[in-house]
């Protein structure tokens, strides 16, 4: 209701005085309501303000994520897994380790010896028996007592990260001492994409909207792109860390490349050459006696440049040996123009077991180097010009300790200028303990004992050496050995099989000239097996049926052949004695080139 003069025309002076007050409280109280505030919202406010501010404190960075869209709900520990207190995370290369973990103590890193192993320098050596850890270089053996660098850690044996980087060509980030702790370690290198962040945006755990955010990405980050997709791409950050990120939210792509820092010991071997192709005669010398046949070997004016004499045999578990070395037959061969490579074997003393005696050596250091000590020493009196390493039947278990024992023999023989070589079977999946990838890098020759293809054990017959089995043993052994190194073995022996009904009843060993004559006593005229890559003959006698493959000139020119396209270090032979004087031509052809 409105008022005006005509309301108040019938009101004395007092009564308007009245009215007047009236209308002015009812101003102020309109005022009041048109300002929006009323009293008891203030309070309202100010604690509505403090939680804010407490938000903002409490939560930083996720407060601003969600401010732009997103926020930070997860961390690392999901991508590693429960880490304990005295643990860290580790990441390698682009993958994080959910099972295997760093250890922290007295303020250094270990890793798992075995991890270490496998993952980042297989180069270490482990002496449980003596609690060594050793690592050889060319100029010799660190040897590490455990305790310090080498303890036991959480049930097992831990090397520090201090040792490892030493001999190891790496990058290591310590980020153990962040919110979730963990380490980063790059020994992988090559190219690799980069690109660059556009704009503020989520590193998730996994491509999905849905997925935990890890971390925000800020405008200008530079990171790996590890796996480029159409909507979500993976990448990794500078700490190691890996996620995805929405793949629109990335620009400016790149190539790029990285490499190994070579801050590591050199660990080139130093390598003994031949000045020409070898023709290595393995000579089986039983008896100080028979050291003698060297001057018929040498009359006879055979096509060897190097002569293989079996000197050495292991005799008990303390690293002793049989020596039948002689100087005067070093003397010999060396007037005759041939060198000298000792060879030394574990299988040529009657009551030495190959297999678990050897291992007993092998897996002592002190017991190794008394071993590579003698050795070297009755090399040098005698003259000779190199080891041949001739170790048989190991088990899988003993790999490590001949590994071993091949590198510090190594650094002995080159020390003292002998070369050194060693005898391998045909690579197999029984033979992968003898680790012809070390051979190969600390060894002047590796020697493929190219034959026994059918042994006297075998279930059936076969051929010594077929031409397959020949160039399979070959292509194996240089994927992990230089065809500059690598000798093949060739048999001057071949079987007589004497079988009924299809089983096999016997066989035995016969040298080339033996066997050729044993075909003329049968009137046999072997014929040419393409299969097999040499002369095949068969007879019946007795009620059994008698088979030979033959290892002659012919099937000894194959397997040269193959040789040569490879263009392999030489060719060795087993055994001196068994030839027949035809193959010296083919040999002769091979050495010319």
């Amino acid at each position: 209701m409105r008022l005006d003069d005509r309301d108040f025309k019938d009101l004395d002076v007092e009564d308007l005085e009245t009215v007047r007050k009236r209308v002015e409280r009812k101003k102020k109280r309109k005022k009041r309501k048109g300002s929006g505030i009323a009293p008891w919202t203030i309070p309202v406010i100010f604690v509505l303000l403090l939680l804010l501010a407490i938000f903002f404190v409490s939560y930083g960075g996720g407060a601003v994520e969600a401010l732009t869209g997103f926020k930070v709900n997860s961390d690392l520990s999901a991508c590693f897994g429960e880490i304990e207190s005295n643990e860290a995370g580790i990441i390698l290369n682009k993958g994080y380790e959910t099972e295997i973990r760093a250890f922290l103590e007295d303020g250094r890193i270990y890793l798992p010896y075995d991890y270490v192993k496998t993952n980042l320098n297989d180069w270490f050596y482990h002496d449980e028996n003596e609690g060594l850890i050793l690592y050889t270089t060319p100029e010799g053996t660190d040897r590490l007592d455990i305790g310090d660098d080498a303890r036991e850690i959480g049930g097992g044996l831990c090397l520090s990260t201090d040792l490892v980087m030493k001999y190891t060509d790496l990058e290591f980030e310590d980020h153990t001492g962040e919110d979730v702790p963990y380490i980063f370690i790059r020994n992988a290198w090559g190219e690799y994409s980069a690109a660059t962040v556009k704009k503020k945006t989520a590193f998730r755990s996994f491509g999905d909207k849905k997925s935990d955010v890890m971390a925000a990405l800020e405008e200008g980050e530079k990171v790996r792109v590890l796996d480029p997709g159409t909507e979500w791409s993976e990448v990794q950050r500078e700490n190691g860390s890996s996620g995805f990120v929405a793949s629109s939210d990335l620009d400016e792509y790149k190539d790029e490349s990285d490499s190994a820092p070579g801050n590591v010991p050199d660990m080139e071997f130093p390598v003994t050459g031949f000045n020409n192709k070898i023709s290595l005669g393995w000579h089986q010398v039983m008896s100080t006696v028979a050291n003698d046949t060297v001057y018929d070997i040498l009359k006879n004016d055979t096509a060897v440049n190097v002569l293989g004499p079996t000197w050495y045999s292991l005799t008990d578990t303390e690293g002793n040996f049989k020596d039948i070395s002689s100087a005067a037959y070093v003397e010999a061969a060396h007037e005759a123009g041939k060198k000298v490579w000792s060879v030394v074997d574990n299988f040529n003393v009657e009551g030495f077991v190959p297999d678990a005696g050897t291992h007993e050596v092998l897996s002592y250091t002190s017991k190794r180097k008394k071993l590579i000590d003698a050795l070297v020493e009755s090399v040098k009196a005698s003259g000779a010009d190199g080891i041949n390493v001739d170790f048989e039947q190991l088990s899988a278990d003993s790999g490590q300790h001949f590994a071993q024992f091949i590198k510090e023999l190594s650094v002995a023989c080159h020390d003292n200028s002998l070369i050194l070589s060693v005898d391998n079977y045909v690579p197999k999946a029984y033979s992968l303990h003898y680790h012809r990838e070390v051979q190969g890098k600390v060894c002047d020759f590796c020697v493929i004992m190219g034959y026994d293809e059918y042994t006297s054990g075998s279930a059936d017959a076969g051929p010594v050496a077929s031409l397959d089995f020949v160039e399979h043993g070959i292509d194996n052994t240089l994927v992990d050995v230089d065809a500059s190194r690598v000798i093949n073995g060739v048999p001057f022996y071949t079987r007589l099989w004497e079988t009924s009904n299809g089983v096999v009843k016997n066989s035995q060993a016969l040298g080339m000239k033996e066997a050729a004559d044993t075909f003329k006593t049968h009137g046999v005229t072997p014929s040419w097996d393409d299969g097999a890559g040499c002369n095949y003959g068969e007879y019946e006698a007795d009620g059994s049926l008698y088979r030979m493959w033959l290892e002659d000139e012919e099937s000894l020119n194959a397997k040269l052949s193959v040789m040569k396209s490879r263009d392999l270090a030489g060719v060795a032979f087993w055994k001196l004695g068994f030839e027949s004087k035809e193959i010296w031509d083919e040999v002769e052809a091979y050495l010319a080139g």
